[in-house]
């Protein structure tokens, strides 16, 4: 089906104009198309998209930040004239700033205040809205003192305590504030989403609540079938280490990096939405860390050759090659992995499901036998036998119908934009892999498992080497 084009507002047209002639964003990469119009959009994998990047990390370096994820954001924050962005398809004007209340803000103050507000009022706007109502301005102001765990906030104004309330949600991950746009650098030129807060609903189709759905499935299935303790990183994400932060894989686990403790680390919420699956040199960096100090392999098996070319040339490349070419690697070999298992569970069938159950889900059940307390950094400081209980034994089996189930719901997934590219002699390779798993001897059949994915990435590691 075709995409339906977007109209755009003219304000927006206006808008653009005035933000490409500022001199804030004076040799940020530009151009017209053929009707005049600004070309505004372009993906991180154009050439425009790559000098558009370079642009912001020169930036970046000349006013002191440093090159990690949300930089871009950081950049195009400060460099933005008016902090305040016009919507491509309403022409609404909205603050780029943590100023619009989420649901459970507006729930809190409709339970405290009795008045219902909407997403898209400024909380100044609300602010003014509940001292009309006759509320206090003292209780108002120890209401938000609460909410947000500010500090004093005596002899405060009141742009002085939104402005606290503002950074406690875009620092510190507070999650009762949200911006008016969303970032979006560098497919943005002035690095925010087209649309505002007010028209994301109907325009985010990635937004919808069955996109959210299938990306909660999508990440079950990367947590079973991916290396590490499940068990012990779960745990671990629902310690105090993570009560006010988001938990983030230092290395993704949609790039096949392991869901274990030692590689997960607090990040701010709007820190871990601007990550998602990017993969930097600093990331690498900070991974190759903690597999010195603990031994641990931060990737699952089926990917470990590519990370070992990625350990040894990330550093010779340009960053760009290591959040383009290096990650789309690792993309495309868990896109292939996930085909490989699939068709074993569809074409070996009984036989497929009991050799996945013996040679992967079985043993990574083991870590369920315990439960854990961490240091900080996630290292396991104690373990404990935990007391199997009648319904804790029917743990396995749900563990095993869920990891079947992720899979089935990984491959059903019909806007996946990255699909299996399997080569026809690898193809051929799967098709007797499964024949012979029906035969049952699943310890030839696992050799020839790891002979077929060692295949499939050398094959990527040259394609990608030689493109």
């Amino acid at each position: 089906m075709a995409k339906t084009e977007r109209k755009w507002h003219p304000d927006f047209l206006s808008y653009m104009e005035t933000i490409v002639k500022h001199p804030n964003y004076s040799g940020l990469p530009i151009e017209r198309k053929r009707d005049g119009l600004l070309a505004w959009v372009a993906s991180a994998k154009t050439t425009i998209g790559k000098r558009r990047i370079k642009w912001a990390e020169d930036k970046a370096r000349s006013l002191g930040m440093h090159i990690q994820p949300g930089v871009y954001a950081n950049v195009m924050l400060e460099i933005h004239p008016t902090k305040i962005k016009v919507c491509q398809i309403c022409g609404s004007h909205m603050s780029i700033y943590y100023h619009y209340p989420s649901v459970n803000f507006l729930k809190a103050i409709e339970s405290k205040f009795g008045l219902q507000f909407t997403g898209c009022n400024h909380i100044g706007e609300i602010w003014e809205k509940i001292l009309e109502s006759g509320v206090p301005e003292n209780t108002l102001m120890t209401f938000f003192k609460s909410k947000f765990e500010l500090e004093e906030v005596d002899g405060k104004s009141k742009n002085e305590i939104i402005d606290m309330c503002e950074r406690k949600c875009r620092e510190d991950g507070k999650a009762l504030l949200s911006p008016g746009a969303m970032s979006n650098f560098p497919d943005r030129y002035d690095g925010f989403h087209t649309y505002n807060r007010c028209c994301r609903a109907t325009q985010d189709k990635g937004r919808s609540r069955e996109n959210l759905k299938s990306y909660t499935k999508d990440r079950r299935a990367y947590e079973y079938w991916s290396d590490g303790n499940l068990h012990a990183a779960d745990m671990f994400m629902g310690s105090q280490s993570f009560s006010v932060m988001s938990a983030d894989h230092m290395g993704p686990i949609s790039l096949g990096f392991v869901h274990d403790p030692r590689y997960i680390r607090p990040m701010t919420n709007s820190d871990n939405s601007t990550k998602r699956d990017r993969l930097l040199v600093d990331d690498i960096k900070a991974i190759l860390t903690v597999e010195a100090a603990s031994d641990v392999s931060p990737m699952s098996w089926f990917s470990a050759e590519i990370w070992e070319f990625i350990k040894t040339n990330y550093d010779k490349q340009h960053a760009d090659i290591v959040a383009t070419v290096y990650r789309d690697m690792l993309k495309q070999n868990l896109a292939n992995y996930m085909f490989v298992l699939k068709s074993i569970v569809d074409d070996a069938e009984e036989c497929g499901r009991a050799f996945l159950v013996k040679e992967f889900i079985d043993p990574k059940y083991e870590g369920f036998h315990y439960a854990y307390k961490f240091d900080a950094n996630g290292n396991i400081v104690k373990q404990t036998k935990r007391n199997i209980t009648e319904r804790g034994k029917k743990e396995l089996d749900r563990f095993r119908r869920i990891a079947f189930q992720s899979l089935e719901d990984y491959a059903t997934k019909d806007n996946r934009h990255l699909v299996p590219n399997l080569t026809e002699e690898e193809r051929a390779e799967l098709v007797r892999l499964c024949a012979a798993i029906k035969n049952g001897d699943f310890v030839v059949c696992r050799k020839m498992l790891e002979r077929l994915v060692s295949r499939i990435e050398t094959r990527i590691i040259q394609t990608a080497t030689t493109a």
